[in-house]
This record gives structure tokens, C-alpha cells and sequence, in this order.
């Protein structure tokens, strides 16, 4: 794979011997913006090779199929994310510690790639069936965090009622945050781009989730 999944907002497309943006990694960039705005089926052949610079067949040259790139983009753009959570969910520390860690991971990629969440959700967002990277993607990551839950469980540090409900409570709120973005500015003023405004959010998180799961006497 001749693209670098993006690591913030500057552009990821590479040079080729002549000093020029690569096609097939400028296709890749531009798709990841076009799937990201519109879904899989609003955003065109045309739109996607236009903003790349490269002509109309580019896209069958590179990938053979606009379903293709799609596919690929997905894959780029959200196998680090899940790599990057595997890591913290193995890291060291207790679980809720490691925990911590895996909801620093969500909110520090994200804020370099606010688009990402987008991408994921555009069209289960229109009611359409999930694609299956992103199923598959999903369930890689839901998996990292259920063994951290398990494992606190297991050892009495954590308490939860229901393991998968929990996992997506910790793992929608950073993504939620990331999405509802614009309108959190509008309607609370909160700017989820200032640094100081995202490390408050994360360590309501982080504070919320340690309150929902700390050891209590059942009634």
C-alpha cells in the first residue's frame, strides 16, 4: 500500500520521482474526503478525481473499482485508530488505568482527524447497511476494550451491569464529542478545537467512567 493513513489535517499525498502528489495516494485522500462529506454513493467518480487532480479513468487505473477505493480508504483511515487502541488496552496498569489510556488514544487521534468519525458513520447515519470493513473494524476495537472491562471484572475492580452496552457508552462519548462539534460551538460554546477545552473534555471522560464503574455494595 503505497498511502500513509493521515495523522492530522496536513496532506497526506506523496511525491513521486517527479515532485508531484501520487495519484493513487492523492485519489486516497481525496476519497477519504468525499466518502467522509457524502457517503459511499453521493460522492462521485467525477468529484473524487477532480479534487485528486487526476483524470476520470484513475480511479479504475489504481483500484480497478470506486468500491475499491472505498474499501481502502476505510481500511487506512481506521485500522491506526484500532491499532493505536490495541496498544493502550495492553499497555500497563490496572484496568481502569488502562482504560484511561484507551479513551486518551480515541481523543487525541480524533482531534487530528475529526473526519474520521464521519467516515465511519455516514451510512448507517442514511440507514444503510454498515460496509463490512467497518463491521469488522468495529468489532476489533469493541474487543480491546471488553477485555479490559473483563479483566476488571474478573478482579473485582470494576463494576458494570452489561458488557457490551458499557463498551459503547466509553467508546461513543469521544466519537459523539468529534461529530457533534460544530453544534456543541453553537449551542454551548464549547470549541472542541482549543487543546485546553479537548483535554477538559477528556477528563470528564475519564472521570465519568471511573465514577460508572468503581466497586459499590449492590442494594
Amino acid at each position: 500500500m503505497n498511502y500513509t493513513a493521515r495523522e492530522g489535517n496536513e496532506s497526506s499525498h506523496q511525491a513521486g520521482p517527479s515532485g508531484r502528489p501520487d495519484t493513487r495516494a492523492a485519489l486516497l485522500e481525496a476519497g477519504f474526503h468525499a466518502f467522509a462529506r457524502k457517503g459511499f454513493d453521493g460522492a462521485s467518480v467525477r468529484d473524487i478525481t477532480r479534487e485528486a487532480g487526476a483524470n476520470l479513468g484513475a480511479i479504475t487505473y489504481h483500484f480497478g473499482s470506486k468500491r475499491a477505493l472505498y474499501s481502502e480508504v476505510l481500511e487506512a483511515n481506521l485500522t491506526p485508530l484500532v491499532d493505536r487502541v490495541g496498544t493502550a488496552a495492553a499497555g500497563p496498569g490496572t484496568p481502569m488505568e488502562r482504560l484511561s489510556a484507551v479513551i486518551a488514544v480515541f481523543f487525541e487521534h480524533l482531534s487530528k482527524n475529526p473526519e474520521l468519525p464521519r467516515l465511519m458513520l455516514q451510512e448507517v447515519s442514511a440507514g444503510k447497511q454498515p460496509p463490512p470493513e467497518v463491521v469488522a473494524i468495529v468489532q476489533r476495537n469493541a474487543g480491546y476494550v471488553m477485555g479490559i472491562l473483563r479483566d476488571g471484572q474478573t478482579a473485582g475492580e470494576l463494576h458494570l451491569r452489561n458488557l457490551l452496552f458499557t463498551t459503547v457508552s466509553i467508546v461513543a462519548q469521544p466519537l459523539f464529542m468529534t461529530i457533534m462539534a460544530p453544534l456543541l460551538r453553537e449551542v454551548g460554546g464549547i470549541d472542541m478545537s482549543d487543546p485546553k477545552t479537548r483535554n477538559a473534555a477528556l477528563e470528564h471522560v475519564q472521570a465519568f467512567v471511573r465514577a460508572a464503574l468503581q466497586p459499590r455494595e449492590e442494594a
